[in-house]
Formats: C-alpha cells, structure tokens, sequence
C-alpha cells in the first residue's frame, strides 16, 4: 500500500509539480519518508568493509521505499517547475513554490543532514559490494555500468547527492572542500562516501580543489579487496574530462598501469583501464606523452582479455584496444604485431556474438588505417573477415555488414598490393549494390578503390559482371538521384583508371552506354539526373573517343540526331565549369563524324566552345567527378596510399590535361578530312558569323 502511494505521488509530482508542493499534505509525507531513510541508513554500514567475507548477514533494508523517498526529494531538489525563467523572472504560483522549498523542506539544517546521510551511508560500497567483488566480479562490474537507478539504492542515493550539491553549492562545496582536506588514515564507509562525492561533484568542485595536488596529498591506504586503489582510479576516470593539467597525465599513467596489473582485484584492475580510456579519448590527450606508455597498456587489456569470460567485458576490452590504435595511429605500428596475434584467437571467442564480432571488425579496421601501406600482409588474414561480414546468405550479416565494409573500404584504400583473396570478394558486388541503400555509398567506393589499384586486373576478371552490376543501379528510375550519381562517379572513376581497350568491350557487353543514351534521347527525367547521363557519355567520349563514335554510328539516324540536340541542350544545365569543360570536350569528340544528325548541331555546339574558352581558356583544370557532399572524415588526416593513386589520377585526366583550344582544332580538321573540303565548308556556313568569328578568335 505504502508503495503504490509513493508511486502515486510521484507521478503527481511529475505532471502536477506546482499543486503537489502546495498541497499540504505532503509536507508531512515528505518529512515521513526523510525518516524512513535515515532509520534504514546505518543498517546499510552495519558490516564493516573489513568483514565482508564473514558469514554476518547485514540487516534487512527497505530499499523499494528508501528509492522512492530519494525520488521525491530529487524531483523536489531539481525541478524547472520551482525554478526562475531564463530572464530571472518568477511567477507567482513558482514564487510560492519556492517559498515552501526554501522555508519547510530544504532548509539549512535538511540540507547539511541530507548531504551527511548520503555520503557517510548511501553513496560509499558497502560490504555486499566486497562480497561480489571476491565471488563474481564479472557480474559487479556489468551491473554497475548499467546505471539501473530505480531499483539500486546507491545509484539512487548519488542522483540526489549531485543535484544537492548542484543546486546548493554555496552551502555545500565549502564543507565538502573542507572534509577533502583532512588527512586520511584509515579506509572507512565515511572515507568511501567522501572519495564518491569528490568523483560525483567533479563538476561543482574543480574551482575549489587541486584534484593532482589532492592525490598527491592522499595516496591509497590499505583496505579491503584493494577499495581504496579503486576509488582513486575510478576518481581519474572521473576527473578527467573535467580539470586535469596535461603535464600531470604521465603521473595518471603510472599510477592506473600498476592498478592494472595481474594480482590485483579485478574490479580494480577493469576500473583502471577504465580509466585510462577516459585519458586517452580526452581532447587533451598527447599521443607523444602517452607513447612510452603505450607497450605496457597494450600488455594490461591483453592480459585482461585472458582474465574475463563475459562476451560483454571482452568486447569493452576490443573497444579499449581500438580507441588506442585509433588514438595512437603511426605509433602503434612497432606493436601491430602483438595485437594481430590476438585476432583469430578473438573472433574465435566472439563466434555467435554479433556485437563482439563487429567489435573486432572494428579494431582490425583501426588497425589497418593505422598500419596504412604496412597492412598489406594483414589482406590474406582479414580477407575471411570481410567475406564472413558481407555474405548475404548469413542472418548475421544484417549486423556485420557496415563494419565489414568499412574493414574492407579500409584494406583496399590502404593498399599497394592486391592479395588473390581479397580480389576475390568483388564477385559480392553485383548483390551488395542491391542491398540496402545505408552500404551503397561504401560499396561503390570499395569499387573505385579496386579501379584505382588495380583495374586492369579487375576488369579481366570480373568486369562485364561489374559494369553490369553499376549499370542497373543508374538504371534503375526508382533509385534516389544520389545514388545514381553515385553510381555514374564511380563508373567514371573506371572508365579514367582502366586503359580504353579493356574497359571499352565490358562497356559494350554490359550496355552501360545505351541507358544514358536513350534517356538523353527521351528527355523524360529531371535536368539533374541528365546531366549525369550526359557526363558520362562525355566522359567516354574524352577517353575511349574509337568506342564513343562507333557507338554513335551504330545508332538509327533519327535517334543520333535526336540526341545530338538533347546532349548540347543538357549543356545549359550542367552548373559546374569543370563539368561544362568536360561537356565541351565531348563535343569536340563527337564531331569528328559523318553523321548528319550529329554536323547538324554544330552551330549549337561553336557557342558552347566559345564559352568554356573564354573562361577556361586551355588552362589546365583539376577537378574530380566526386561527389560534392561526399565526406571522408576518417581518413580526412591521414594520407592513405590511395589519395596518391586519387592524385595522381586527376593529374593524368585528359579532361584537363588536353589543351581545349587544340582538342577543338584536332576534331575541326578531322571534321572536315572525313566530310571533305567542300561539305565541311557547307557545313560550317551554317554557323553564326559572329559565333565563328569569336571561334576563330579563341582558337588563334
């Protein structure tokens, strides 16, 4: 009964916070339930620390009631409701409310109690907290970062401690500064509490306190299970990302490293690695400072691996390890090899385990962008890592595949040689681009990457099936218009990377080119997606100019005049100079012909030339077919061997490598051999004098 009143009241307070407090009856309740909690404290340090191992069985708490009275009066002590508007400003049913607070519940004298009750009976480890500490470690320290506060009294107890602390700090810092101050010489409940309430109210105190100097001052003394080591590992990981000067980081080092070693507890020994990856995830943090240190940390996670049995706990350590890597990155390759001895041992445990295995997936991902152009010889043992992530016949591949994409993006950008096994994964291609759209942006990389590294090889041994593959995708009327110029980017990224005589006979087989050619014909779709047809088509004609005529030729006369008009018209739309570049250098190509519906155009297609030479010139200009919104974040500060192939790419590009002014004379001439004096003549008197005079003015 007394229960489900409480609960009552409660969700009286959460929706009626104004008539609760004015409700006179629950001055009474308040002040009732405050002595419910101060009758239950001492039973919760009636077994000392040091007895925890003795069959005394501690008193029994009434601890569903004492949570609730700590609820009520947390949801007293922090409320909007009770508090002034951001101007100052308090109406007055909030004038009222606070008058109540201040004069009858959180007075003075309440709060000094309330704050003594709490840190010298709720908020220290008890002897329960021992007991589990020496039978099932493992399990105190799962539950602990489960932050259940509703139904754990210490957890509750510490919510109302901060926000008293918070709200009141004029009255209780100085008495907390001042209690922190006292030399300590022996480990009790009370030392516990007032260690907790420095961790808890870091926030409130790093003003008032020199949390180094206050550590030098107060090493650990001795204590049961080692507690008074964890409460000072468990305070760094604490004080950490509040003030802590990087010139004392080293002193943190040392101290958490001897915590962690073999023979100490191992709650300690998890608390201080623990902590430790709070200094390494810090903004502060110095990978110099930190490097000599490093070989010892990655011996205490590994020997910690050896010590614990819960998946959960071994993949914290996983996760630990790759915050290092990724935090340490060049500085971590004199040690790769210790790490990588641990990964077939690790992904064994994980077997059945979906998130530990994308934990692993994860470190050997950091691992590989760390080692960069060293991790080649990892490609033979990572390459069933990834084959195991991407296989659409196994249900855990709905958890597996973004991480083992990224382990493989991650392997070929950092390539400089390909193993047979990893070129073997590209037969998961043509599937994974049907997939879901969440890995499309991943996989199409994952194909530029191969492109670049090696695409002659790709395209003799699987091109047609991937052309094929990145042909429906641009194909596809149903796709968002970003993923099909996605798929026209990486398209592009072959055609540029792979010699014209290899790439030309996949194009062909695959149909890639007759899509973007009758849809430039039909003109049906919106002007963005037909700037991308037409820049592909462009972009074949600028690198494999033999193929693009003979295409062109091949077609029904009415439909290559048709889309000789519509492929000059899309030169309006396309909003980028390097692209209109591009576009122009395509035309240049395609003129080169017999086909009247293509001459036909020509006086169309003088005005464009005149224009991207007036602003280019024959200026070499770099650019890339990339994504303007595309974002490589994590690989942004590194330099992967690929942004050298990228780089030297771009610099070999035809597209800005040709002199525009003689890729336009070069097409003329052949122009006019093809066609013949007197025929080229007839033709080019169908242009504007004007647009003709301004051409040969570029062109001279």
């Amino acid at each position: 009964i007394v229960l489900l009143y409480g609960k009552m009241h409660l969700e009286f307070q959460k929706f009626k916070a104004v008539p609760f407090i004015t409700t006179p009856a629950v001055l009474p309740m308040l002040r009732w339930y405050w002595q419910q909690i101060q009758g239950e404290a001492p039973k919760l340090t009636a077994v000392p620390l040091e007895r925890s191992g003795e069959a005394e069985s501690p008193p029994l708490v009434l601890e569903r009631l004492v949570i609730q009275g700590l609820e009520l009066y947390r949801s007293v002590v922090k409320n909007l409701f009770y508090l002034a508007d951001d101007s100052g400003q308090m109406d007055e049913d909030v004038q009222r409310c606070r008058l109540v607070i201040d004069s009858e519940i959180l007075t003075a004298p309440c709060v000094a109690q309330m704050c003594e009750t709490l840190m010298c009976h709720y908020i220290p480890l008890k002897a329960g907290d021992m007991e589990t500490w020496q039978d099932d470690p493992e399990a105190w320290i799962a539950n602990e970062d489960l932050d259940h506060w509703e139904f754990d009294v210490r957890r509750s107890a510490e919510r109302l401690f901060k926000d008293l602390v918070n709200q009141q700090r004029d009255r209780n810092v100085p008495e907390l500064v001042r209690a922190l101050q006292q030399p300590v010489t022996e480990y009790s409940f009370n030392i516990d509490g007032l260690y907790a309430a420095l961790g808890l109210c870091a926030n409130e105190l790093y003003d008032h306190i020199d949390f180094c100097q206050w550590l030098r001052q107060h090493p650990p003394v001795d204590s049961p299970m080692s507690v008074s080591k964890w409460r000072i590992a468990w305070l760094i990981g604490k004080w950490v990302p509040v003030k802590f000067p990087t010139d004392e980081r080293p002193h943190a080092y040392v101290a958490l490293l001897e915590y962690a070693r073999p023979g100490e507890p191992l709650v300690l020994r998890m608390e201080a690695i623990a902590s430790l990856l709070c200094c390494i995830d810090d903004w502060d943090f110095d990978a110099t400072q930190f490097k000599p240190y490093l070989q010892l940390s990655i011996e205490r996670i590994t020997e910690m691996l050896g010590s614990v049995s819960q998946a959960d706990l071994r993949m914290r350590m996983v996760n630990y390890l790759s915050a290092i890597v990724s935090r340490m990155q060049r500085d971590i390759v004199p040690f790769a090899e210790s790490i990588v001895r641990l990964i077939p041992l690790l992904w064994q445990s994980a077997a059945g385990e979906n998130l530990y295995q994308t934990a692993v997936l994860s470190l050997v991902t950091k691992l590989v962008v760390a080692l960069g152009a060293h991790s080649a010889a990892l490609q033979p043992f990572v390459a069933p890592l990834v084959q195991h992530s991407i296989d659409l016949d196994d249900p855990a591949h709905v958890y597996l595949i973004v991480d083992g994409i990224d382990l493989w993006l991650a392997l070929i950008r950092n390539a400089s040689t390909m193993d047979p096994n990893l070129m073997a994964l590209l037969r998961h291609i043509p599937r994974l681009l049907q997939g879901s759209t969440e890995t499309l942006k991943s996989v199409l990389k994952v194909v530029e990457g191969y492109a670049l590294l090696c695409g002659a090889d790709m395209m003799r041994s699987y091109g047609p099936m991937l052309l094929s593959a990145l042909h429906e995708l641009v194909a596809d009327t149903n796709m968002h218009v970003r993923a099909i110029a996605a798929g026209y980017t990486t398209l592009n990224v072959i055609v540029q990377s792979v010699q014209a005589e290899l790439v030309g006979p996949a194009l062909v087989e695959s149909n890639t080119m007759w899509t973007p050619f009758t849809r430039i014909v039909d003109k049906k779709e919106a002007a963005m997606l037909l700037v991308h047809h037409a820049g592909f088509l462009s972009r074949v004609a600028v690198h494999c100019p033999q193929l693009f005529m003979e295409f062109l030729m091949a077609q029904d006369a009415q439909l290559t005049r048709t889309f000789a008009e519509h492929w000059v018209e899309i030169y309006d739309d396309v909003g980028q100079v390097p692209q209109r570049r591009l576009h122009s250098l395509g035309l240049a190509v395609a003129i080169a012909t017999t086909s009247d519906g293509v001459l036909e155009m020509l006086p169309l297609m003088v005005p464009i030339w005149n224009d991207v030479l007036s602003n280019t010139g024959s200026s070499q200009l770099y650019f890339s077919d990339r994504d303007d919104d595309d974002d490589d974040d994590e690989y942004s500060e590194i330099v992967v061997p690929e942004s050298e192939r990228r780089r030297k790419l771009l610099s070999n590009d035809p597209a800005h490598k040709y002199d525009l002014k003689k890729a336009v004379s070069e097409g003329l001439a052949e122009c006019e051999r093809l066609n013949g004096v007197e025929r080229f003549h007839a033709i080019i008197a169908q242009v504007s004098a004007v647009d003709l005079e301004d051409l040969k003015s570029q062109l001279s």
